[in-house]
């Protein structure tokens, strides 16, 4: 997945080295599954090797709009290179969708990084629309006055 994000980014932003991440990455899920305010869902070929993943959490759904008690926020849906194109990210994300009905979830939500164009796509075939746009900028980026 990191490799991907640099490639979507260029040198736009700073992308973590791949170990980094993933050991983040795994904190992050092994806590989330051991809370239960999380699921991993994984895809394999016909030969049962993995080709991707969905790591969905259940997060507060807010104060502010009226969307149920909690919402399933995806957090990380990842393709093998040699699968994409053929379905694997749709059908985890039909998958995820599924679980979430079965918990009572009415609204989920996805980030997705801007310059990931083909992913924007196939979140809004799913139904997902824009909803808070979420920008970021360094710190000491700018010297203009806020």
């Amino acid at each position: 997945m990191v490799d991907h994000h640099r490639r979507v980014v260029g040198d736009q932003w700073p992308v973590l080295a791949p170990d980094t991440a993933w050991a983040r990455r795994r904190e992050d899920y092994a806590a989330w599954l051991a809370e239960g305010s999380g699921f991993i869902l994984v895809a394999h070929d016909q030969a049962g090797i993995p080709i991707g993943y969905l790591a969905c959490r259940l997060v507060s759904a807010g104060a502010t709009f009226d969307l149920g008690e909690v919402r399933g926020d995806v957090d990380s849906l990842v393709t093998a290179e040699r699968a994409r194109g053929r379905g694997v990210g749709t059908a985890l994300l039909n998958a995820c969708r599924d679980e979430l009905k079965r918990r009572g979830v009415r609204y989920w939500s996805i980030g997705v990084v801007e310059a990931n164009t083909r992913a924007v796509e196939l979140y809004q075939r799913l139904g997902f629309r824009p909803f808070i746009r979420s920008l970021l900028g360094e710190i000491n980026g700018s010297d203009e006055d806020v």
